[in-house]
């Protein structure tokens, strides 16, 4: 914490003369200042990942098979359940036609929404194309 009243002792220094003294007082007003801002800084970024991690737990709904994120009136997802269970990250699901697929971890899930294949890689599927967004560091 800054102690006011020692920019006022770093004054009147300079004001007596004691060069050497003030330059040592405001050395060390100026490195207490740098310590207050880094834990600022830090603090301000937790609270934005505690924000987020609200904003999630209100947002995000779960239908009994996948996740789904509402943002205003927009249903977004769905996403795969595997990935965030495990890992805590929302992964898109690829639409095929015929099934889902998460380009992650490899699960398929079938028009009924149930699970085919959970991380089985077919010969001739794509190599992995999904973009993972931590929602924790």
């Amino acid at each position: 914490m800054l102690n006011y009243y020692r920019y006022k002792e770093v004054y009147e220094l300079f004001l007596k003369g004691k060069y050497e003294e003030a330059k040592h007082l405001l050395m060390e007003l100026q490195s207490r200042y740098i310590e207050t801002c880094d834990e600022n800084s830090v603090l301000k970024s937790q609270i934005q990942e505690f924000e987020d991690i609200l904003y999630l737990s209100k947002n995000l709904i779960f239908d009994g098979s996948h996740y789904w994120l509402i943002t205003g009136n927009i249903k977004q997802g769905p996403f795969c359940t595997t990935c965030y269970n495990r890992d805590g990250t929302l992964i898109r699901l690829h639409d095929n036609g015929d099934a889902k697929r998460c380009y992650h971890c490899g699960t398929e899930y079938d028009r009924d929404n149930a699970i085919q294949n959970e991380g089985v890689e077919k010969a001739a599927t794509p190599p992995r194309l999904a973009k993972v967004i931590p929602l924790y560091k």
